[in-house]
């Protein structure tokens, strides 16, 4: 079973660069994912969390991108998400953004 909790919510509003559109409003928003491991026989049964981030615009498009089994520790996966808030880091950013964190 998997389950998802709302971390954090940003809006965010930024300017086009042509002069003849409109602002581009979005809102992110970022999940901590809990689920249970099944793939390694020492952990299976343990609470493994994952990151998910949804991407929100104003003409209804929706993206999202989860990364489950990030990590057997909520601490270290919650500051990690808070770090993905901080610096507003988008559904097609996370996996790259992940790698740079992880040092990979």
């Amino acid at each position: 079973m998997i389950n998802k909790v709302l971390e954090k919510k940003i809006n965010v509003v930024a300017n086009r660069d042509s002069i003849y559109e409109s602002e581009i409003s979005m809102e992110l928003e970022y999940y901590l994912v809990e689920s249970e491991m099944d793939k390694f026989d020492e952990l299976t049964g343990k609470k493994v969390y994952g990151i998910e981030v949804v991407k929100k615009t104003d003409g209804g498009i929706t993206e999202s991108e989860t990364v489950k089994n990030f990590s057997c520790c909520i601490d270290s996966t919650k500051s990690v998400l808070a770090m993905l808030a901080d610096h507003t880091v988008t559904p097609v950013g996370l996996a790259f953004v992940l790698d740079d964190i992880l040092g990979k």
